[in-house]
């Protein structure tokens, strides 16, 4: 019998802009810091040693992904793993309890019946 894979809950626009935020090794370093504890962006600039301009953008693409979330404190904005991130994630991959194995008595769509 062939096992089939459960289709993703977000769209495929929500997801690409999920997968294009994890696409870079600073927002995964920014969340890997973020996942440890709330920082404020003048504690994430000095552990990452990136221009500030660089670093907005950064957190502005995980913010409009929705893995980030921020508070104004003052001058400064402290940053933390959004509360949904983690459904939001799991949501954009497909379900990885059941994998799809191929029917090997059963031809595929590419194989002629004999």
């Amino acid at each position: 019998m062939r096992s089939t894979v459960q289709a993703p809950t977000h769209s495929t626009d929500q997801r690409v802009v999920v997968f294009k935020a994890l696409a870079d090794p600073y927002r995964l370093e920014i969340l890997e810091i973020l996942a440890r504890e709330v920082r404020c962006n003048c504690h994430l600039q000095d552990l990452l040693d990136l221009a500030p301009n660089h670093l907005s953008y950064h957190l502005k693409v995980l913010r409009e992904a929705g893995l980030i979330a921020g508070v104004r404190r003052g001058r400064w904005i402290d940053y933390s793993i959004a509360p949904d991130a983690a459904e939001l994630l799991s949501g954009s991959l497909p379900s990885l309890d059941v994998i799809a194995l191929p029917d090997t008595d059963q031809p595929t769509q590419c194989e002629p019946e004999e």
